[in-house]
């Protein structure tokens, strides 16, 4: 065989070869990928699909040879594409840390579906990216859910306020269509009053009119006034209305008739929520969308029609003569007004005085916390539903709703039911008038779905945390275990296979080697245990921590990220032992001291510091500030740095989550934390905490 010929041959068996390992490694990855729910993929340096999971077709609905060899930013809204493409352009030139962003997917329909696009450079390929794509609708809707909600609440509190205030007797429609106008998202919020011809026919005849800035009124139109009801509605739609239920639907929906009268004044959707007094049909509120066709949510109508039905008994007491509205009957129907919108309400909630006795309590709490009956709760005191060791969190959170004020600051607040079973809420509490004395309504949220996200965004905040320090614990592991291997390398070659005795000076340089060898064992388990604690599963469990010992392994832990930037300073004073976690409180300095050696560019070690500085103050609470002398922090930014996503790190380096985290954590442990800063003169990041001692004698 010539030589030609053996290389043509080697050439042939080694492209063999290589189509054979990437067939392997194609199976690899799809074996792999049959294992998890979120979508692995992989793309080509022009961002095009080259391999997928086969959780592919589960997601997006398509199966992966579709969609082979298109650009994956055709996945995405195409709003959102630019930013796409600027996270896959940055994971691309990195490989160290994954870009990660929430987007919408292009095919969401009526309701968007929101993924998570985490994605890194292929170190195998240049240009190549590898990443993942994980369905985060669920998370997204519930936490929209969770904000309608709280933004409802307020305007019916402020509804039912302005129904009860005198001043407001004779203006009732316009006291309220400016809140339920605006909390509804509406254009237009009105008030139409039935009555009727000679003829007897039913006519109806707008009477109020609140509208958006920039949305022409309706209320002089001739249109609006004397228009027959059985042309204004379909005659399914006026069964709704007397059986006491919502309508709503596009202009089209109400009639030939009617339809081009809704069109005319810009309307695309509309709701109308019947008023009922004395038993019969008095009118409606209605509410006109004139940007969009989109629907009220179920929870929205269930909201809006309680504040109708609170508005539907203030017409009803009106109506009465002046005497009767005097009369203790109209005290309880002014009650009755109320407990329509607690009664209505999805979510658990009370109705309490100011020092915390429960004067109401709607069914849906009751259920919550394993109680028949409502009335079992009335008349005990709120803090007796809270475990002993979380009532000085819940005083405190009960004592942020002033009178009249917006509502409190969520606090998470273990709850504990009929049956000894804690169950973890988030409590909102907001002031109101009850009777014309002052109260608080509270409502409790059930926090087990949203602290399971909230685990996972820790989780995934110390994993991106780790990703980033991984060369430098390797670093660190690896100069100790190096000279522990020499010097047993060094016992091992001296005493040698036959044992000999020994003299004096070789006993001691010996025990010297051992005593290295142990040192550097010592200095590999503490790194291992600081790799435990930050890992720990058991976030639950707290203790008395000693904060410097956590913030000496953070110092370790981050030597590599300060070390390239600037010197570490300790100025620790004399500070009790915290009441925490160790590995949160471990999550949020590792956090702290991060963000300070990311404010510093590299090269300057001689001219910046991070210093960690602890103290008691005058209030007995612990102290600890992470300083730098860094790049500081705009003013307008600062307002928002503790919001989640909020980041001011290029595409790609940052999720945005860590301050929300360590705010998070911080605050569920009772203390606080704040951020100073000016541009050019570094930051300053303040955590405060409660000592061990005081916590145990609360």
């Amino acid at each position: 065989m010539s030589q030609e010929q053996r290389e043509t041959g080697s050439a042939a068996a080694l492209t063999q070869s290589s189509v054979v390992r990437d067939l392997v490694d194609t199976r690899r990855f799809q074996r792999a990928g049959s294992l998890l729910r979120e979508v692995l993929f992989e793309l080509d340096a022009a961002g095009r699909l080259l391999l997928a999971s086969p959780a592919w077709e589960r997601l997006v609905g398509a199966p992966v040879h579709a969609w082979t060899g298109r650009a994956l930013v055709e996945l995405f809204h195409q709003e959102d594409r630019d930013q796409a493409r600027a996270l896959l352009r940055t994971a691309a030139a990195r490989t160290d840390v994954p870009a990660r962003l929430e987007l919408r997917l292009a095919s969401g329909g009526t309701q968007p579906r929101w993924v998570e696009l985490s994605a890194t450079g292929d170190p195998e390929h240049l240009g190549g990216v590898l990443g993942t794509l994980v369905d985060v609708t669920p998370r997204r809707l519930a936490e929209d859910a969770a904000t309608t909600r709280e933004r409802y609440l307020g305007a019916m509190v402020e509804v039912q306020r302005r129904l009860l205030a005198p001043e407001t007797s004779g203006d009732l429609y316009n006291s309220i269509l400016d809140p339920l106008g605006r909390v509804a998202g509406a254009s237009r919020a009105y008030v139409f009053e039935f009555h009727r011809d000679a003829s007897g026919r039913m006519l109806q005849s707008q009477r109020a009119e609140w509208c958006a800035p920039g949305v022409s009124r309706e209320l002089d139109n001739p249109d609006t006034q004397a228009w027959p009801v059985d042309q204004a509605f379909e005659l399914h739609q006026l069964e709704q209305l007397h059986r006491g239920e919502a309508v709503q639907g596009k202009p089209e929906d109400f009639g030939a008739d009617n339809a081009p009268v809704l069109l005319s004044q810009g309307i695309r959707s509309l709701l109308v929520l019947p008023l009922v007094v004395h038993g019969e049909p008095f009118g409606f509120i209605g509410f006109d969308n004139c940007d969009d066709a989109r629907p009220w949510s179920h929870v929205e109508v269930k909201l809006l029609s309680g504040a109708a039905g609170a508005l539907s008994l203030a017409l009803e007491q009106h109506t009465t003569d002046a005497l009767r509205v005097r009369t203790e009957t109209a005290l309880r129907r002014t009650e009755a007004g109320f407990h329509l919108l607690i009664e209505g309400f999805p979510d658990p909630v009370v109705v309490h005085t100011t020092d915390g006795m429960l004067l109401t309590v709607n069914p849906a709490m009751a259920n919550y916390l394993g109680y028949q009956d409502p009335a079992e709760l009335l008349g005990r005191h709120l803090l007796g539903l809270v475990r002993r060791e979380d009532q000085e969190v819940a005083r405190r959170h009960l004592e942020e709703a002033q009178d009249g004020a917006l509502a409190a600051r969520s606090h998470e607040v273990p709850l504990v039911r009929r049956d000894g079973q804690v169950v973890s809420a988030d409590l909102v509490t907001l002031g109101v008038l009850f009777d014309g004395v002052p109260a608080r309504v509270t409502v409790a949220r059930d926090f087990t779905e949203r602290k399971h996200m909230q685990a996972q965004l820790m989780l995934g905040d110390r994993l991106a945390s780790m990703g980033m320090l991984a060369a430098g614990i390797a670093h660190e592991l690896n100069n100790p275990l190096s000279y522990v291997l020499s010097n047993l390398e060094f016992l091992h070659r001296a005493l040698g296979p036959m044992p000999r005795p020994l003299g004096a000076e070789e006993l001691m340089e010996y025990q010297q080697v051992l005593d290295d060898a142990r040192e550097g064992s010592e200095r590999m388990r503490q790194i291992v245990r600081q790799l435990k604690v930050f890992s720990r599963v058991d976030d639950a469990h707290e203790e008395a921590v000693d904060l410097h010992r956590v913030l000496d392994s953070v110092a370790q832990m981050a030597a590599s990220e300060i070390r390239p930037r600037a010197r570490l300073v300790k100025q620790y004073g004399t500070v009790p032992t915290v009441r925490a976690n160790e590995g949160k409180l471990f999550q949020v300095f590792l956090n702290l001291v991060i963000n300070a050696a990311h404010a510093i560019p590299e090269g300057f070690t001689d001219t910046h510091e991070i210093r960690l500085i602890t103290r008691v103050d005058d209030d007995g609470r612990v102290v600890v500030d992470v300083r730098d002398t860094g790049r500081g922090i705009a003013p307008e930014l600062l307002r928002r740095i503790f919001d989640p996503f909020f980041t001011t790190k290029a595409p790609g380096q940052g999720t945005g989550l860590g301050l929300s985290i360590c705010d998070t954590i911080v605050r569920a442990l009772g203390g606080s934390i704040a951020a100073e800063s000016a541009p050019g003169h570094g930051a300053t990041f303040r955590v405060t905490l409660h000592a061990a001692r005081a916590a145990s004698a609360a």
